[in-house]
């Protein structure tokens, strides 16, 4: 797990994500990126979304971004686990997903 000094209230490292693919109905593919980051305080929202693409694509790893919304009244600190997940579609050749802003990388398993 990454420390707080990073700038981001919620610490959290790639041994606190799992990311598990899976068929759907037509054919397709998607991952459930899971998650559980060790924020400051409780009540803050954790959101997974899509990044950007990179100027060089790559096409084995899913670009994500993971926000912190802050709670909206004060509380105290204590150092509260946080659960975050998305699910996204992706194509055969994904093999990784890259937090990007987190520099977290984590395998796709196929569940």
């Amino acid at each position: 797990m990454s420390g707080y000094g990073n700038g981001f209230a919620c610490a959290a490292g790639a041994e606190d994500f799992t990311a598990t693919a899976h068929r759907t109905g037509k054919g397709g593919r998607k991952v459930t990126v899971k998650g559980t980051c060790q924020c400051r305080t409780p009540g803050f929202a954790l959101k997974l979304a899509l990044a950007s693409p990179p100027i060089v694509p790559v096409p084995e790893e899913l670009h994500l971004e993971l926000t912190e919304v802050p709670p909206t009244e004060t509380t105290a600190a204590v150092i509260t686990p946080t659960d975050v997940e998305g699910e996204f579609d992706i194509g055969d050749e994904v093999e990784r997903v890259l937090i990007r802003n987190r520099n977290i990388t984590v395998l796709v398993k196929e569940g």
